[in-house]
This record gives structure tokens, C-alpha cells and sequence, in this order.
């Protein structure tokens, strides 16, 4: 058995040294309560931008969204990590990541000694999100680790679970634990809106994704109260007025529940003991990147390589002789 736990909580909007610091206090709870593993949602520091579904322009507030965001090489990033060590506990972190002032929605993985042994960055921002966030390379592929007493564990964000290539190659690299983080998402209201962009349609990605890949899922989400909505300014958007937003969970790898759920307006941390046997007993059946497959008939093509903005080409001294 190994036991997990996935926030449902609130990040403190537009605060990062303050969701730094609540960070720090939910990675402690988790391993005081004999966690392996803790997984945050998408862009948990320092909170989703709401803003950009009603307010694509806000230069206010990209600025101070910007100053927010959290650094890989900052004090902040390394105070989680030193929790995390202290903790004896591995870390999946959803943040905003400041490189440079360019901002990328990133996941990476901090192992039980405090050491980043993942990043990534989400492949392409969806819709509105591009107008924030910037698209990653190809290192961001190797989005799936081996943590020490837990197993092979991976990660995508958000509406990458609608990406089958993508899918399939997390997949390929054996991942036994899945993080699937997402913003906070809202029950389908009957309405026009996309039931794909609802709380009942995130959480089918996740499960899909469970059964798919026969791996166990850690449904992640964060919730936003009228704090969040003061903050970003979103009492007139259509996804993001109300309060509420939670519904983490973690699914088998047959795509059943195995967690007990907290209301979607309450703070708190979703629990689960994952029997990893119960991989072995799915996969005998179906293993999409093993005995299911025909790579003789179909298969993915992949590049990881890095695309540098400024690249040095050598230049052969007797080219440029006359």
C-alpha cells in the first residue's frame, strides 16, 4: 500500500510568499498523516488567473500576477523543497512558473530529500490561457519519475487530458500514479456552456485517463471562495462567480472512486490508501503500451529535443576563406 494525499484547497490569490508558506503547512499535514505523496493542483501558486476569461487585457493585473509567481531559482521554490526533506515526503507542485518574467503553467516533482527530480510545463495553454502563459519544450515530455517507496509517477495539467498523443506517450514511460491537476471547476449548470469545461466533465477526463492507462489518479483540485472572486475581479465571468470549485479524488486503475469526497466548497485533504497490486491484476487485461497494442500497424512519433531561442552554429575557418 502506498498512501496519498490530494489537496482540495485554496491558494492565497495574488500572495506568493503567504501560498508559499501554506504550502509548506499542507506538505507537513500530509506527511503527519503517514502520506507518501502529496499532489497540488493546477497553478496553485499563486492561483489560477480567473481574470483572462472576462478580461483578456488587464495590465494591473498581469503585472502583479507576474511579481507572484514562483521562480525555480528563488528562496521561495527552496523552502518547499526544505519542507518537503523535512517532511520525508515527495511533492507534485502545480505553480505559475516566473522565468524571466515569461510565465508558464509548470509541474514538477520534489522527491522525499527535497531534490526537483521533475519540470514541465503544460504543452499548450488552452484557449485564454495563451494569453498569459507561454507554450513548453520538448523536455517537458519527460513528465513521469520514480519516487523511491512510491512507484513511477507522472503528471499533466488541466486539458492535456484531452490530448491522446500526449496521453499515450505519459503512458509509455509506465507511470503507476497519475496527477492530473486542474483550476477549480463548477457542477455543468444545464446551460450552452461546454459540459467538457464542468466539474462532472474534468472529472470523466481523469477517470478515462485511470482506465486508459491503468494507472491510479490523483484528481486535483483547488477551491475559490469570494476571496479568489475579489481578487481577480470575476463576479461578472461565466466560469468563475461563484464560490465553490473543489472536487478532488483519487481513482483505481479501473476507473472506481477510491476516495471519499469533501464539499466542493470546503478546504481539505483527500486521503487514499492505493493497493499497488491492484496495477499488476489491471494490466494482465489491458495494457495500452504493452500486449493491447500493435505498433506494427500504429505508433506515436516523439521529439524531446530543446529548442534553444538563440543557437550557435559553428562556422568552419576554410568557408570563409576566398
Amino acid at each position: 500500500m502506498v498512501k496519498v494525499a490530494v489537496t482540495q484547497q485554496e491558494p492565497l490569490w495574488l500572495d506568493l510568499a503567504g501560498t508559499v508558506d501554506k504550502t509548506c503547512r499542507l506538505i507537513e499535514e500530509a506527511a503527519s498523516n503517514g502520506a507518501k505523496l502529496i499532489a497540488f493542483p493546477e497553478v496553485f501558486i499563486s492561483g489560477y488567473p480567473m481574470w483572462i476569461w472576462t478580461r483578456p487585457v488587464d495590465p494591473p493585473m498581469i503585472t502583479q500576477y507576474i511579481k507572484n509567481s514562483l521562480s525555480y531559482d528563488s528562496t521561495e521554490m527552496a523552502k518547499i523543497c526544505a519542507a518537503a526533506k523535512k517532511a520525508k515526503i515527495a511533492v507534485v507542485l502545480g505553480f505559475s512558473e516566473n522565468d524571466n518574467n515569461s510565465l508558464y503553467i509548470a509541474q514538477c516533482t520534489i522527491s522525499a530529500t527535497g531534490e526537483i527530480i521533475m519540470k514541465r510545463r503544460k504543452l499548450k495553454p488552452t484557449h485564454m490561457e495563451r494569453t498569459v502563459f507561454g507554450d513548453a519544450g520538448g523536455q517537458s515530455l519527460n513528465n513521469v519519475t520514480d519516487i523511491e517507496g512510491v512507484g513511477k509517477v507522472g503528471a499533466l495539467a488541466c486539458w492535456e487530458h484531452m490530448q491522446p498523443l500526449l496521453k499515450y506517450h505519459t503512458m509509455s514511460l509506465k507511470e503507476q500514479i497519475h496527477v492530473a491537476a486542474w483550476p477549480p471547476i463548477h457542477p455543468h449548470d444545464g446551460g450552452d456552456t461546454l459540459f467538457s469545461m464542468s466539474a462532472e466533465g474534468v472529472q470523466t477526463l481523469s477517470q478515462s485517463y485511470a482506465i486508459e492507462s491503468a494507472t491510479f489518479v490523483l484528481h486535483c483540485t483547488s477551491v475559490m471562495t469570494s476571496a479568489g472572486i475579489d481578487a481577480m475581479r470575476t463576479t461578472d465571468s461565466p466560469l468563475f462567480s461563484k464560490p465553490g470549485g473543489g472536487f478532488s479524488a483519487v481513482f483505481g486503475p479501473d476507473g472506481r472512486r477510491i476516495s471519499e469526497p469533501i464539499p466542493p466548497d470546503q478546504e481539505g485533504i483527500v486521503y487514499a490508501d492505493l493497493p499497488m497490486d491492484l496495477l499488476v491484476t489491471m494490466r494482465s487485461f489491458v495494457d495500452a503500451v504493452g500486449h493491447y497494442s500493435r505498433p506494427e500497424l500504429l505508433w506515436l512519433g516523439v521529439d524531446k529535443r530543446e529548442k534553444k531561442h538563440v543557437r550557435s552554429e559553428r562556422v568552419d575557418v576554410e568557408d570563409n576563406q576566398g
